[in-house]
């Protein structure tokens, strides 16, 4: 041991997430180098247990998928797994990655009665006119995985290509009418092409 750092404590993390393990020196001056490794190898089996599910079924989506009941318990079994990562209680991470790792398959057995499904990671191709490669993909969630196998592509889903599409119309329908109403002025686009103008007749 070479060095101590201060606790972690009072960091803000979102629901549903627990500390990612790290090689950085001992969390608290007191903390022997056993204690240090045990919390370490436990947080290493939670990661690679959570990458696992978020492979699968997308990062963060598992607990929208189920019942708001299931979810705040998931979210508290979460900060419980970060209070003792932040105490640097080894007995009490070791028990609580287990008891989080089997929060997240009943998650998934949650999501599965649900009739949700995994990501599938299917995505429609195209090159682009100046070179690279386009990936269409059905959700946010199928982005990000396309993202990590396709690293080569620029990797859009559909919801973004329609944001896009929108505004394209609405761009195209404001000049329309700059074009045919001469010192029109466009104050506000309300979606649809519909224009809220200062047409002067």
């Amino acid at each position: 041991m070479t060095e101590a750092k201060k606790p972690r404590g009072g960091s803000k993390r979102p629901p549903g997430r627990v500390d990612k393990p790290d090689r950085a020196p001992l969390p608290l001056a007191h903390m022997n180098e056993r204690g240090y490794r045990r919390i370490q190898a436990a947080l290493i089996e939670h990661d690679r247990a959570v990458t696992e599910y978020e492979r699968r079924w997308g990062t963060d989506r598992l607990p929208e998928l189920v019942g708001p009941e299931l979810r705040d318990r998931f979210n508290a079994q979460c900060e419980r797994l970060n209070a003792a990562i932040d105490a640097a209680d080894a007995d009490a991470v070791e028990k609580l990655v287990t008891v989080s790792l089997r929060a997240y398959a009943a998650l998934e057995q949650a999501a599965r009665d649900a009739g949700a499904a995994e990501l599938t990671g299917e995505y429609w191709e195209a090159a682009l006119p100046e070179g690279g490669v386009l990936c269409v993909v059905r959700s946010v969630h199928e982005q990000a995985r396309v993202a990590r196998e396709r690293r080569d592509a620029i990797v859009w889903s559909v919801e973004e290509v329609a944001r896009v599409i929108g505004s394209l119309e609405a761009a195209k329908a404001a000049s329309m009418a700059k074009a045919a109403f001469a010192g029109a002025v466009v104050e506000q686009v309300t979606g649809k092409g519909e224009l809220d103008d200062d047409i002067p007749f």
